[in-house]
């Protein structure tokens, strides 16, 4: 029995529920790498608008004319900006960062071609994110650094999302008006402490206790080995944090630190590193202990 063909034409849906199509066509082999190339076009508002687009280019490929000179879709310029971007931040933050964009940004914006973007465009979806989501501002600027990034390879010439109106109402504050302060009064927070202890494995208590007590992030704490530990003089130090990358596989990376001593040593105006250390020993010692007694005294343990 002969088997069906599968059509490479593909149908989609956006997130505002709009139907498109698109299609990955072969371009034959990349003579820098050796490697195959493909494209991804999408975007087409029938199949039979998709289906004359790969015909014209397979024809264009056959006789050698196909000459992918630049992205049209937002999609197609996020997919060449994206392996740009991955070269630059953690993994943790390039998984977060994708996420963004799959699950809000990709489906609001992906099928526009990136010429037709304008001011009204940015600011309907920004106003969309806003009244849903938490991190709207954020979400506005991961999608404006695509526009940024079309703006360096000459694709278009301004980002409309540099002039979009974000003084509105976003989820976060919306939610933090609602919301009852977020944190434990002492007694609160003992109570949780020895409700805990009672019914808690001793290690899991002692997480809690560790992060109550510190104020260190749950990642940092995770983090921790043996190494960082000074019972001499009951100090730990917090110099890495627990990160997830892809596929939700677990690694470590450095933790979000301050200003360094070479920094520090230039505001003061110290004339070297020493001069700035021996100061910051001296001052951060005294000022640490006396911190920890006034905890102590204040939760009294």
């Amino acid at each position: 029995m002969k088997q069906k063909k599968v059509s490479p034409i593909q149908s989609y849906t956006n997130k505002r529920g709009d139907t498109f199509y698109m299609f990955q066509v072969y371009l034959g082999i990349d003579e820098l790498t050796g490697k195959q190339k493909r494209t991804t076009k999408r975007g087409f508002k029938t199949r039979k608008e998709a289906e004359l687009a790969l015909s014209r280019i397979k024809i264009q490929v056959s006789e050698g004319t196909y000459r992918q000179v630049r992205a049209e879709t937002f999609q197609e310029l996020y997919d060449l900006w994206i392996v740009q971007y991955e070269k630059t931040v953690e993994e943790s933050t390039f998984v977060k960062t994708f996420g963004y964009f799959k699950n809000h940004i990709l489906p609001s914006m992906g099928s526009y071609k990136i010429d037709k973007i304008n001011i009204d465009i940015c600011q309907k979806h920004f106003d969309e994110w806003a009244t849903k989501l938490s991190k709207a501002r954020t979400i506005k600027s991961y999608a404006a650094l695509v526009l940024d990034f079309g703006i360096k390879r000459g694709y278009i010439q301004i980002n409309p999302f540099t002039h979009v109106e974000t003084r509105v109402k976003t989820r976060k504050v919306i939610e933090i008006e609602e919301k009852a302060e977020n944190f434990y009064t002492r007694e609160q927070l003992i109570e949780f402490l020895n409700g805990c202890e009672q019914s808690l494995h001793y290690k899991s208590f002692t997480l809690l206790r560790l992060l109550a007590f510190t104020g260190m992030r749950k990642s940092e704490a995770l983090a921790l080995t043996w190494k960082d530990l000074n019972l001499k003089d009951n100090e730990l130090t917090i110099s890495k944090a627990i990160g997830r990358g892809k596929s939700a596989k677990l690694y470590l990376k450095s933790t979000k630190t301050g200003s360094s001593l070479k920094e520090v040593q230039d505001r003061l105006g110290h004339s070297d590193v020493k001069t700035t250390m021996d100061i910051y020993t001296h001052v951060t010692k005294k000022a640490k202990e006396g911190a920890i007694q006034k905890f102590a005294t204040y939760l009294e343990i």
